[in-house]
């Protein structure tokens, strides 16, 4: 429906044209991973790449090949780059989602690059 100057006039659009300001809730959208997740429990640090001094601590909860879901215990906006150390390991991302939960936030991120084994990396490194 559209209201223009007092005016009440109904509008028919096609479902696939029709563009929504709102955010969906988690809950009600389907996973869209096309990979299969894989349990991890193992702490992490976040830092926001325009803010590096800003670093959050947490825990990785699962990860698939194009992406992981990380618990922090304060929000981070959405669309923010982001870097995650754990491990021997380094992700670089964007964040697509932040949810509130009763022991912090979950934070979804979309892996772009992965930095994997890094020690090893640095050994190859010192030998050229």
């Amino acid at each position: 429906m559209l209201i223009l100057a007092g005016k009440a006039e109904y509008i028919i659009m096609r479902l696939d044209t029709m563009a929504v300001d709102a955010p969906l809730a988690l809950d009600q959208t389907a996973d869209q991973r096309q990979d299969p997740r894989h349990p991890l429990n193992q702490s992490a640090t976040v830092s926001v790449l325009d803010t590096p001094s800003e670093i959050f601590h947490g825990q990785i909860r699962n990860v698939s090949k194009g992406g992981t879901q990380v618990q922090l215990d304060r929000p981070l906006q959405c669309a923010s780059l982001v870097e995650v150390h754990y491990s021997d390991n380094r992700l670089l991302g964007e964040v697509i989602y932040c949810a509130k939960e009763q022991a912090g936030w979950l934070v979804g991120i979309r892996v772009e690059h992965a930095l994997l084994g890094l020690t090893a990396l640095a050994s190859i490194a010192e030998r050229y």
